[in-house]
């Protein structure tokens, strides 16, 4: 879809869809030419989508309807609407498999395992199903064999939004760094290791490079893709020096590894011999299922699947890279529509275009004083809970005036201003509670105050001048506290002064409802509470080193460097545990998370809860608490004004 903007009147967009038979470069191709207007100004128009009755009755024209050849076309992809030699995608599959048979019990095993879940292997299939042509094809255009496209089964269970607990995400499973090197944007936008189209180009390209390290050997590529290249080598070399064989059986390796190849060879005995294991494939055509659409513009995602006739659930199923419920276009330009959904999706994207009605409603939108987001979601016309969701919020969190999120407005004058947006800006106001110590016998006041980090004048001060220290009383070793904290998208969090707070008075902001909690942020480190400029900086570099730091460690620890596939405890989202002994109970297949029905995939939350960065060892026999001391304690004095930290 490439729509474009400030045209007002019916002009027209083409596109062609390429139609290439079996992956052939040299495939005959044809095209179809269908229409849509220019997008008109907004002009500040209130929102208002096609109602899904209206959307899901538009028909489908039997021929397109001849406009002129608009100055930007819409692209569409090469696909194979043409002759078909093969049967469906299972049968163009067979025909492709080229790798040899691996000699060892483990593959009857896996191929046991599989047809005794039989109900997550039917399901395994059928999500399949959208995603199999493009895989083939994809394989096929590169001279691989095609037992490649069954790798998506074993990493992630065929599921797009599968997240594995080292964070590996998508079909194909990428961690974080390994999703960059291959150029698959990972930002508060998008998360493109859920992009079907770009996963599957960077996993290709990944395959290609390791099985040429491996001297051409796919059964030790596969093996470098689950362990990691650097890994399998050093098991070659090992081997070698020990004038042993150099192949995948011969190996030592994780029980993970092992068992990862001989489930790819299952699945490939099932799909060659269906019937025989009374396996049903599902109906599969050897055809794309889906039509990729560049577009220029943003779109709501909502609005999106209306006009394709599609429920959200659907259309993020085929566009689970967005994390977001508008579509900017700046981020990721393609959205993916079943291939017989696009001209539904054209003649209303016209249709609502005649309206000059805005195709974004999500606009940033920053809270003024005495503005609640319950108040913005009622504006909108959505729930609180979509606004947390849509900005990552952490429930609870005391929003404060000066707060910068996305939002649907009811006019929209400035469509494209969605597309500079960065991520939210969120101002919260964090208190935490006091802190007590009971005192035990044999225990001084100046030890104690050794044992929090303070000193000992700060300690009586901050209990009504006390000389010493009685056994059994309680004292107060942190005062509450409250501060101003600012979060950027990505996690990233200063505490602010007063000065550098936004430039409005404190307002009531009501906590909104509860949500599902979304996957917890990493680690990030405590907030200090400071007075200036300088100091926040300060402490985000601080933060920033003590990060590196601990990145470093951690990749040091490692296996594999980072251009390793690996995974925490080398599991994949597809298998939590496999045990080395035939027949193991613990070796199951893994459906994935799949997205919340009618939500977009949930992102990481851009906050979390502080904790204490200043916690010194307790003093032997002590012990601390947050519950408010005794009544026969002394009452605590007003803080002598020196900085706590929090």
């Amino acid at each position: 879809m490439k729509l474009t903007s400030s045209v007002v009147g019916i002009a027209s967009l083409g596109f062609a869809l390429l139609l290439a038979g079996c992956a052939s470069p040299s495939a005959p191709t044809s095209s179809v030419t269908l229409p849509t207007p220019a997008i008109a100004q907004s002009g500040g128009e209130s929102l208002a989508p096609l109602p899904p009755s209206q959307t899901s009755a538009l028909p489908i024209p039997a021929t397109p309807v001849q406009t002129a050849t608009p100055a930007n076309p819409i692209r569409l992809p090469s696909g194979g609407l043409a002759t078909e030699p093969h049967a469906d995608v299972w049968a163009r599959m067979r025909a492709g498999f080229a790798m040899a048979d691996l000699d060892t019990p483990l593959v009857a095993e896996k191929v046991r395992f599989y047809l005794s879940n039989r109900e997550a292997l039917n399901r395994m299939f059928q999500r399949g199903g959208r995603y199999l042509y493009f895989i083939v094809d994809e394989v096929e255009r590169r001279g691989m064999p095609t037992e490649l496209a069954l790798l998506p089964f074993v990493e992630s269970a065929m599921n797009p939004v599968a997240l594995s607990s080292a964070k590996a995400a998508g079909l194909w499973q990428f961690i974080p760094s390994t999703g960059k090197q291959y150029e698959l944007s990972q930002n508060w936008w998008v998360d493109n290791r859920r992009d079907v189209v770009q996963s599957t180009r960077a996993a290709l390209d990944y395959l290609q490079k390791i099985y040429e390290m491996n001297e051409r050997d796919w059964f030790l590529a596969l093996a470098s893709y689950n362990w990691g290249e650097n890994a399998v080598a050093r098991a070659v070399k090992n081997n070698r020096a020990r004038g042993m064989p150099v192949d995948y059986l011969s190996l030592s390796m994780p029980a993970e590894t092992r068992h990862y190849v001989p489930k790819l060879i299952a699945l490939k005995h099932i799909i060659l011999r269906a019937s025989e294991y009374g396996v049903v494939l599902p109906d599969v055509p050897n055809r794309p299922y889906f039509i990729t659409v560049e577009k220029t513009r943003p779109i709501d995602l909502k609005l999106a699947a209306q006009f394709a006739g599609m429920s959200v659930e659907e259309f993020v199923a085929l566009n689970p890279a967005h994390n977001r419920p508008v579509i900017a276009a700046s981020r990721n330009n393609q959205i993916k529509l079943p291939a017989d959904r696009v001209d539904v999706f054209m003649a209303s994207v016209a249709r609502h275009d005649l309206d000059a009605k805005p195709l974004a409603s999500w606009q940033p939108y920053t809270l003024k004083p005495g503005e609640t987001l319950d108040d913005v979601a009622r504006n909108g016309n959505v729930s609180t809970q979509e606004i947390i969701r849509a900005n990552s919020l952490r429930a609870g969190a005391r929003i404060m005036p000066g707060t910068q999120v996305i939002a649907p407005q009811p006019s929209v004058r400035d469509q494209q201003q969605v597309e500079s947006f960065p991520g939210p800006r969120v101002y919260e106001q964090i208190t935490t509670s006091p802190v007590y110590h009971r005192v035990a016998k044999r225990e001084s006041l100046a030890g104690i105050a050794a044992s929090y980090g303070v000193s000992a004048d700060t300690l009586r001060a901050w209990n009504g001048g006390i000389k010493s220290a009685k056994p059994g009383a309680s004292l107060l070793v942190r005062p509450a506290s409250s501060q101003t904290v600012l979060t950027v998208a990505g996690g990233t969090r200063q505490a602010v002064s007063r000065d550098e707070a936004p430039a409005f008075a404190a307002a009531p902001v009501a906590a909104p409802s509860p949500v599902v909690a979304a996957p917890s942020p990493a680690r990030v480190e405590p907030v200090a509470v400071i007075a200036s400029a300088a100091a926040v900086t300060a402490v985000a570099k601080t933060a920033s080193s003590k990060n590196a730091a601990a990145a470093s460690r951690t990749q040091t620890a490692r296996a594999d460097p980072p251009q390793a596939k690996g995974r925490a405890g080398g599991k994949t989202a597809a298998t939590q545990a496999v045990a080395s002994g035939p027949g193991s109970k613990k070796d199951k297949l893994a459906a994935g998370a799949p997205a919340a029905k009618g939500k977009y995939p949930a992102a990481q939350p851009m906050t979390a809860v502080l904790k204490p960065s200043d916690k010194a060892p307790a003093a032997k026999g002590t012990a601390r608490t947050t519950t408010p001391p005794p009544a026969k304690s002394v009452a605590p004095a007003k803080s002598n004004g020196k900085a706590a930290r929090t």
